[in-house]
Formats: C-alpha cells, sequence, structure tokens
C-alpha cells in the first residue's frame, strides 16, 4: 500500500492543466499523492484529502443572480463537486479550495459572490491580463485565531489576484480568515471541521515561498490523520501534528 495518502485534485475534462500539475507538485512536496478528478469515473476513487482547484466561474443560479450571456459554465464539474464537497463535510475530509473551489464552498454553504469585482471595488487596480496577473501581488489581513493564521504563522501575506469574481455574502458556517484592503474575503473556512479552508489566491503557483507551502503541508498532515482514522489504526500511528483525533494547529505549522 502506497504509503502517502491520496488527494483528490478536482478539475475540468479539458485546460487548466497547468494548475493542477502545480498542485500536485505542492502536494507531492508535502508528502502526498495527487490523483484528477474529473466529472467521469469520480465515485469510485477513495480519497484521504481533496482540493476543490481553480477554473472557470460558479453557475449564478445556485445564488440567485442571472447567469453571463454566453458563457460556459461547467455544469458537470460542478455537480462533481458539490457531491464531494457534500461527502466531504458528511465526513470531516480535509478539504482545501482553490479561487473557484473556494467560491464553490462559500455558495454550497448558502453565500453569494461578486459577479465582477473590478467593477464592484473600482479603482482597485485588479489585473485583468494573464501575465500581470501572474506578477500582481497584493496584501492580505490574516484573522488571528483562525486555523489560516495558526498554520501560516503569520498576520500579512503578499499573494496573487488571478480571479473576477469573489465571495459576497458569507455562507452558513463560514469565517472569513483573511481579508485585503477593500474589505474582500481572501480566505473562508469552517471551525466546526478539522480543516476546511478556502482561499482567494493561488498558492499552487508560489511554492518558491515556503508560507506556501504550509498550506500544502497541513492539508496532507490533516489527510494523514484521517488515514489513520479510517483504517483504525493505533494511536502511534497517527501523525505527529495531531492531539485526540484532532490537529495541534501550532506545532503543524
Amino acid at each position: 500500500m502506497d504509503p502517502r495518502p491520496t488527494i483528490g485534485v478536482t478539475r475540468p475534462t479539458v485546460g487548466d492543466l497547468l494548475s493542477f500539475l502545480a498542485i500536485a507538485l505542492a502536494i507531492r512536496l508535502a508528502g502526498g499523492r495527487a490523483v484528477r478528478l474529473e466529472s467521469s469515473g469520480w465515485k469510485q476513487v477513495r480519497l484521504d484529502g481533496l482540493v476543490l482547484s481553480g477554473g472557470s466561474d460558479v453557475f449564478p443560479g445556485r445564488f440567485q443572480t442571472r447567469p453571463k450571456a454566453d458563457y460556459s459554465y461547467d455544469h458537470p464539474r460542478e455537480q462533481m463537486e458539490l457531491a464531494l464537497l457534500e461527502r466531504a463535510l458528511a465526513e470531516d475530509l480535509p478539504t482545501l479550495g482553490i479561487c473557484r473551489g473556494a467560491q464553490l464552498m462559500n455558495v454550497a454553504a448558502g453565500g453569494s459572490l461578486h459577479m465582477d469585482v473590478v467593477k464592484r471595488f473600482h479603482p482597485t487596480p485588479y489585473p485583468q491580463h494573464w501575465l500581470r496577473q501572474i506578477h500582481f501581488r497584493k496584501q492580505v489581513s490574516l484573522t488571528p485565531g483562525t486555523r489560516l493564521h495558526a498554520i501560516l504563522g503569520c498576520e500579512r501575506l503578499w499573494v496573487n489576484s488571478i480571479h473576477s469574481q469573489a465571495v459576497d455574502r458569507l455562507g452558513e458556517g463560514l469565517t472569513v480568515s483573511a481579508r485585503e484592503e477593500n474589505g474582500v474575503p481572501q480566505a473562508i473556512e469552517r471551525s466546526d471541521r478539522d480543516f476546511c479552508i478556502g482561499v482567494q489566491f493561488h498558492p499552487e503557483l508560489l511554492l518558491h515561498r515556503q508560507v506556501f507551502r504550509r498550506l500544502f503541508e497541513a492539508l496532507v498532515l490533516s489527510a494523514r490523520a484521517y488515514r489513520a482514522q479510517r483504517q483504525g489504526g493505533a494511536a502511534g500511528s497517527v501523525p505527529a501534528g495531531w492531539r485526540d483525533g484532532r490537529r495541534d494547529l501550532h506545532r503543524s505549522a
């Protein structure tokens, strides 16, 4: 048996290969094994953790907003991810949402989204061209006492900005764990689950900085403990950084 925990990473059937490979690399560097989850053939995959990755817009009808004209929404992928998220919440499966994934987590909890942050928060200089998006950085503030703050170990963070939408009305059971200066949430989490965090930025594209690698290390650590508990392992098999079935955030950071 592969000793590495299995982390499922959602993606569309076509496209977003670079992001998937970057997430897979981050998981591998943290000691996990990434498997691709597409809208066909995902139900039989046994998971120890889940990443809801970025991509196309969440369907606005889910938060009672009119869809964009002539926009191609990925309904099969969205249905898969909502089913996976429901399963993850029911089983306390460690879950990380990235960009679109964080937005979907919020919508699934009854929240809504800003459809166009550039127009809504003008004149905030959100970059539009992909080349500028890759190099642009903005500062966000982390909320003390949150899981994300404990994992990353800092109160200020410079992140990328590759999104056109963002969390608006917060979903039930969620907490904002990071905001940018204009108030837009940049991270959300559930305190009633051990590891259920969504980030608006793309940490997989910032792996050259240790602080972002910590997020994937914490995910894999949580996945190891989930796997040990699922297999009914003895207390000695629970990874370091865990205490009484719960993650000791300060040790794992």
